[in-house]
């Protein structure tokens, strides 16, 4: 029997996924899946980018807006969620910016035992200093690697590196067609500073605010999303408006490019489009 295809919509921040997926979603008859790591929040949905029900047109869409403001996101909890979804829908179409999601979802993954809660809730509770003292040999120095990678240690007295190495898993065996929208730097670059203009407008401020009132300890992932922290600072009074919007526009801008150099160093996808444009895609499918 002839494996399902898998629609998988790649790109950095502002590139013109949602849309793309969207058009696809159209023309195929499918359902749209979500691989955000930020979307997955009921909370602060337009600094998020969450597709609204008007935005929808109509589609199906799933793992969007599911954990709530105390919540984590990780691979592990998404995938639990997705796996049935992809058995149960004919078309599916993932799209989303969380290259490790993708990555693990198509290439597979090491499969680690679970962390107990204790120890997870310690370690994300250390500040860097001593993450890093922790794993002095650790080649990554960004918080959540070393987190992961500590808890990881003192669960099972072994270094992440040894389960990586082991055999990996797969969550499903399916044909992934492989789509990567990367418009080019200039571009990006404006539509990061224009989208982030258009939230303001969208009641974003007022979401936050809303965010920091239902969590005042700022425990949850959510409080990781570009805008989160800008305008926490801006509505303390800590900086002005106009610093905190375009503070966070350069933090989007940089976003945008780790993004880029992700897919473009652990990814190979099947068709690459500079624009996120139905007519390109199906061009480049009959060449």
């Amino acid at each position: 029997m002839k494996a399902k295809k898998v629609y998988v919509i790649m790109g950095p921040t502002a590139s013109g996924k949602s849309r793309f997926s969207l058009d696809l979603a159209h023309h195929l008859g499918g359902e749209i899946i979500n691989a955000d790591s930020m979307q997955i929040y009921e909370d602060v949905p337009t600094l998020t980018a969450r597709p609204d029900p008007l935005e929808m047109e109509g589609i199906p869409h799933h793992l969007y807006g599911y954990l709530d403001a105390f919540g984590h996101s990780s691979f592990v909890e998404w995938g639990k969620r997705i796996q049935p979804l992809l058995e149960q829908i004919d078309v599916p179409i993932i799209v989303g910016g969380t290259g490790l999601y993708l990555k693990s979802l198509i290439d597979g993954f090491a499969s680690i035992p679970d962390i107990p809660t204790e120890i997870r809730n310690r370690v994300r509770q250390m500040p860097l200093e001593e993450l890093q003292a922790a794993l002095p040999d650790f080649p990554f120095q960004d918080p959540q690697r070393l987190m992961r990678a500590l808890e990881v240690l003192e669960a099972t007295g072994k270094p992440i590196t040894y389960w990586q190495q082991q055999p990996h898993t797969h969550l499903y065996d399916g044909d992934f067609e492989t789509i990567l929208i990367q418009p080019s730097r200039e571009q990006l670059y404006t539509q990061c500073n224009y989208r982030f203009e258009r939230m303001m407008e969208q009641n974003a401020f007022k979401q936050v605010i809303d965010l920091l009132e239902k969590n005042p300890k700022m425990s949850g992932g959510v409080f990781k999303a570009i805008g989160v922290q800008e305008l926490i600072a801006c509505s303390r009074g800590e900086i002005s408006l106009t610093k905190a919007i375009a503070r966070a526009q350069k933090n989007t801008r940089a976003y945008a490019k780790r993004q880029e150099t992700w897919f473009k160093n652990q990814m190979k996808p099947n068709i690459v489009l500079e624009k996120g444009d139905l007519s390109l895609y199906l061009e480049e499918k009959l060449k």
